[in-house]
């Protein structure tokens, strides 16, 4: 599944935006990318669809909710950056055979 970021492509930086935020950023975005402002392009055309969904979800209350508890998994609580290799690999690992400090605390409880 591919995560769309609703707050980003109406170009705000946080989930903790009001309505009349929400309201004057899709505003500003959707004249940026109206189809009758850009003519025969399809990127524009897309981006303008996205931007409608946006403020769809963003707009309905139930839908908002939702989609923040998302929006907090994938974007919210972002770990701080390492090397790609070493995020792979210790995400790789830890899906299959847990983290290493879920081992020791495993092994100390076994011994206690």
């Amino acid at each position: 599944m591919i995560f769309k970021d609703y707050y980003k492509m109406l170009g705000l930086e946080t989930n903790k935006v009001t309505t009349d935020q929400i309201k004057v950023a899709y505003r500003e975005q959707a004249k940026k990318y109206h189809p009758d402002v850009n003519i025969g392009d399809n990127r524009s055309e897309e981006r303008f669809k996205d931007i409608n969904e946006a403020y769809k979800v963003l707009m309905d209350i139930t839908a908002k909710r939702k989609y923040d508890r998302m929006w907090n998994n994938y974007i919210g609580k972002k770990k701080p950056k390492q090397n790609n290799e070493e995020a792979f690999s210790g995400d790789f690992f830890s899906m299959f055979f847990g983290s290493a400090n879920q081992e020791e605390n495993g092994k100390s409880s076994k011994r206690g």
